[in-house]
């Protein structure tokens, strides 16, 4: 919480200056998502091992691209079902990592499976 009689200044572009700082900085997973094809890997998944169909009324499943994602930050990192969920809330670097824009879009930690 500011100081009373503070200013803070608030950017229209405050996102995309974050985003430009991580860069600036070298985000390491951005250089991962460069160098590694997450969709052809998550292709050869998928013909693998497919989805299995979903009931009706059940929430779709997250893309295996997307999964395969949080996977590979889970086991860079060594964390927990529940620390993953929490640090992809948290990090913007692991949103980026996994194409994740809002909190809907977060796997929870019984998603996350290892």
């Amino acid at each position: 919480m500011p100081e009373q009689g503070t200013v803070i200044k608030t950017s229209l572009f405050a996102a995309k200056e974050r985003e430009w700082k991580l860069d600036r900085c070298g985000d390491i997973l951005q250089t991962l998502n460069r160098h590694v094809d997450f969709s052809a890997l998550a292709a050869e998944i998928d013909r693998i091992a497919p989805h299995p169909t979903s009931r009706q009324g059940d929430r779709p499943p997250y893309s295996t691209e997307r999964m395969v994602c949080v996977l590979v930050l889970q086991q860079l990192y060594g964390i927990s079902d529940e620390g993953l969920e929490y640090q992809l809330l948290d990090r913007l670097s692991f949103q980026r990592f996994c194409s994740l824009r809002d909190s809907s879009s977060i796997p929870d930690a019984r998603t996350i499976w290892a």
